[in-house]
């Protein structure tokens, strides 16, 4: 067969099998050739094809926001030579259609009064966003419906959303600062009324060494339009310090009321080891001093195991117990 030797070097043929391939490269020639202006005559007849869009509104009264919309797209079909509907598709500006409020007519549905646009007006707009001789028609819905209600402000908390996670032996140091800590919304009263917080976009940190700082995006609420927010997005900071685990012995205190005298109380043991972890630029500022350790006197709280649970009554507000050794010390009652 042709095939068998037609990918061979010109070399390697017999006359007649150079012959079949010249025959044959020339067929396929012809094909393609035929294929080119078959597709560009039916590229340079009149087609149509339908498109989306979304339509948004601006330029609002002043005090004014949107509250309701019946549609946000709008299909349409375009009649025009094939190769300018590939251009149209593939080349579009943008999917969204700017419709300014100033100037539409108002109309009252269900008694209240609606901004509407109309399939002439969509016409216009939609005539002008197209480049070259093309025609607009089939637009669907033939009518738009904006209700716009006054504008309420409300200053709400902004939430962080995020999954922070940290290095071996780093860790939190101190509070996650979020700045502003709280934004301005603007929007309907009805949906303002509903609202708590802000809530930013999830931000997945990498494992963390060092103190950071990220700007994170803020989301509208349940992805609500007509909800502005004064601000786009926050500055937050992850203070990050490294941490090592650390103990003391430490005496144990017995918290009595005054009409009972702790000195006819024994503890056996009478200290314990706090086990605690630190910063290590924190490390060598830790003294006994800072921490007390303590249990209830037994004729307040009898146990019957004979036992008292100790408790870390005082702490550096920079560390963080871990372990106490042992959790509970026996007593004995002198008579």
């Amino acid at each position: 067969m042709v095939w068998k030797y037609l990918w061979r070097k010109r070399s390697s043929l017999t006359p007649g099998e150079a012959a079949s391939k010249r025959r044959v490269t020339i067929f396929a020639l012809c094909i393609v050739f035929s294929a080119l202006f078959w597709l560009f005559s039916k590229l340079s007849q009149e087609n149509s094809a339908s498109f989306n869009i979304h339509v948004h509104f601006n330029n609002f009264p002043t005090g004014l926001v949107a509250a309701s919309q019946s549609d946000v797209m709008v299909q349409y079909s375009i009649e025009t030579t094939g190769i300018r509907l590939l251009k149209a598709y593939f080349f579009r500006p943008t999917d969204t259609l700017m419709i300014p409020v100033d100037g539409l007519p108002i109309v009252q549905r269900q008694g209240r009064p609606f901004y509407a646009v109309t399939d002439n007006q969509l016409f216009e707009n939609l005539s002008e966003k197209i480049e070259g001789s093309a025609t607009v028609s089939n637009i669907r819905p033939d009518t738009i419906f904006l209700e716009l209600v006054p504008a309420k402000r409300k200053k709400l908390p902004v939430r962080l959303n995020a999954n922070i996670r940290y290095a071996q032996r780093f860790r939190s140091y101190g509070p996650i600062l979020v700045e502003p800590d709280s934004v301005w919304i603007t929007g309907p009263q009805t949906i303002i009324d509903t609202l708590q917080y802000v809530s930013t976009a999830n931000w997945e940190s990498p494992p963390l060494r060092e103190t950071t700082q990220i700007t994170v995006q803020l989301q509208k609420p349940a992805a609500i339009k007509s909800i502005e927010l004064g601000v786009q997005e926050v500055l937050v900071e992850v203070p990050v310090a490294e941490f090592t685990e650390s103990s003391m012995e430490l005496p144990v205190v017995i918290n009595c009321p005054g009409d009972y005298a702790t000195s006819e109380v024994r503890l056996f043991p009478n200290t314990v080891r706090v086990s605690y972890l630190v910063a290590l630029h924190d490390y060598a500022t830790v003294v006994p001093q800072m921490f007390q350790v303590s249990v209830v006197c037994p004729q307040v709280q009898q146990t019957a195991d004979g036992r008292l649970e100790v408790a870390v009554e005082k702490h550096p507000p920079f560390v963080d117990v871990i372990a106490v050794k042992p959790s509970f010390v026996e007593y004995i009652i002198l008579e």
